[in-house]
């Protein structure tokens, strides 16, 4: 461990870190009201606190993105991002009130804590450490807290209509990742399927069309959809999945609508308009099989899979900080959740290299009793320290 990165680790305070997490989790940040923008103001707060300039980006009905950045030069930029949403707290169970934030046996105790307040709290005090150690970096490094992840990825959207990422070098997540970088994600291609049929009464089916019938017709034939890729050696195979199906509002008539969904993930490799060109050709067959058959389709989101090389200089600076703050290799990922990340597309169509290394345990979001070891919260912003020093190669002369 270098004498840079120690003066920057000896700046890390548990106090400080706890309390930050503890007031974003206390702001209630998830549908129908969001108030993303709440978070947005505390945020910029702290980073007022070590002199960063914070910028709120009003997206209106009180929700808002939030940049920041420090730094100078243009040789590389590193985007830290997190979102500020969370999803509701679901239902009772909670053994303490899930705004909150209670600390009990190592663990704080909330909603966000995991998914991902806890991983906003520790990039954004991560900069202002560096800021408080007085790094100079031959770069810009610089934050973007976004609204609405959990749901339509409204806040990724308007940042990249009003900014766009052409100037970004690599982009890190801290969506948790259990001690791993994640460096690629699943692509998420949801489609829904609305089938209109003609009521009957069922014992003169023949006078009418089963709506369900015809959506189980279609699902038989595209359930085995051959994705024409090899299994994944970090995401293993795609999958396709019927997650929801509602017909019929009594049992004694034909259903006359059928309302579906399909959640499919991809790898990288996987064409998604090859995925829209094999559901239309379903349909067109059906169609012509049967002169009744009526079935149509949506596609709500279309997020290709994204991979980032291990030898791109964030993956090695990622490795390279495992080493020196942990004394141990980190191992290599992939996820099957998706990010803000997979709408940040270059204008040349490619993606910034990308990793996802963030405190928590994923199998921990979006439950009751969700939870954040505090020592995962200190071990990230270690991590995130010497992870920037390595990457934009900070040398023993370049801080105050």
């Amino acid at each position: 461990m270098t004498r840079l990165l120690e003066k920057c680790l000896s700046y890390i305070d548990e106090e400080e870190v706890l309390a930050l997490v503890k007031q974003l989790v206390g702001i209630q940040s998830f549908p129908p009201d969001f108030n993303e923008r709440d978070v947005a103001v505390a945020v910029a707060e702290k980073f007022e606190e070590y002199d960063i300039p914070a910028f709120i980006d009003d997206l209106g009905n009180n929700r808002g993105n939030l940049r920041a950045a420090v730094g100078t030069g243009t040789r590389r930029h590193l985007m830290l991002c997190g979102h500020f949403d969370t999803v509701p707290p679901l239902s009772e169970g909670w053994l303490s009130d899930p705004f909150e934030a209670e600390i009990r046996k190592g663990r704080m105790y909330g909603r966000g804590t995991c998914d991902m307040k806890g991983g906003v709290a520790a990039l954004v005090l991560s900069m202002c450490y560096l800021q408080k150690a007085g790094i100079v970096l031959n770069g810009t490094l610089s934050f973007l807290g976004t609204a609405g992840e959990e749901t339509e990825l409204d806040g990724a959207l308007a940042f990249m209509d009003e900014h766009g990422v052409d100037d970004i070098s690599g982009i890190l997540i801290a969506e948790a990742s259990n001690k791993e970088v994640y460096v690629t994600q699943m692509g998420t291609y949801w489609v829904e399927l609305e089938s209109k049929g003609i009521s009957a009464h069922p014992g003169v089916s023949w006078q009418g069309v089963n709506a369900l019938l015809n959506t189980i017709k279609f699902i038989e034939k595209f359930r085995h959809y051959d994705f024409g890729v090899a299994e994944h050696p970090l995401l293993g195979k795609p999958t396709l999945n019927i997650t929801t199906m509602h017909a019929g509002e009594i049992s004694n008539a034909l259903p006359v609508n059928c309302k579906s969904t399909i959640d499919i993930r991809t790898t990288p490799g996987v064409d998604h308009d090859e995925i829209t060109a094999a559901i239309e050709k379903i349909i067109k067959e059906l169609e012509t099989e049967e002169d009744t058959f009526n079935l149509t389709y949506r596609v709500r989101f279309n997020h290709p899979s994204t991979e980032t090389a291990l030898d791109d200089p964030l993956c090695l600076a990622a490795f390279e900080a495992s080493k020196a703050v942990f004394s141990k290799e980190v191992k290599a990922a992939g996820t099957f959740f998706g990010t803000d990340a997979c709408v940040m597309k270059k204008s040349d169509g490619t993606f910034p290299p990308l990793i996802i290394y963030g405190p928590g345990d994923p199998t921990n979001n979006h439950k009751v009793n969700e939870f954040v070891e505090i020592s995962d919260l200190l071990d990230s912003i270690r991590f995130y320290l010497a992870l920037i020093l390595e990457y934009f190669d900070v040398q023993e002369m370049s801080f105050i």
